[in-house]
């Protein structure tokens, strides 16, 4: 896929808590939306993450990804 034809909808801010979720800066009108749009992509494609919401943190999405259960992979 061409990067023209790539929309940004977030980026990891951070890790949240130590079993894995990580806090996003999103892109998308309503934050909570950030899991909606199904699997998501690294920006080079050669990732893909399966991503759900689990809550917020001061106004920002908390996400986990699938196979993601602590927080050195977070942090990776």
């Amino acid at each position: 896929m061409a990067d023209a034809d790539r929309l940004l909808l977030g980026v990891i801010a951070g890790p949240k808590g130590v079993r894995g979720e990580m806090k996003v800066k999103t892109f998308t009108e309503n934050p909570e939306d950030i899991a909606a749009y199904g699997q998501l992509e690294s920006k080079d494609g050669h990732q893909k993450f399966d991503v759900k919401l689990v809550g917020f943190s001061k106004h920002m999405p908390v996400i986990r990804i699938k196979g993601v259960s602590d927080r050195n992979k977070a942090e990776a």
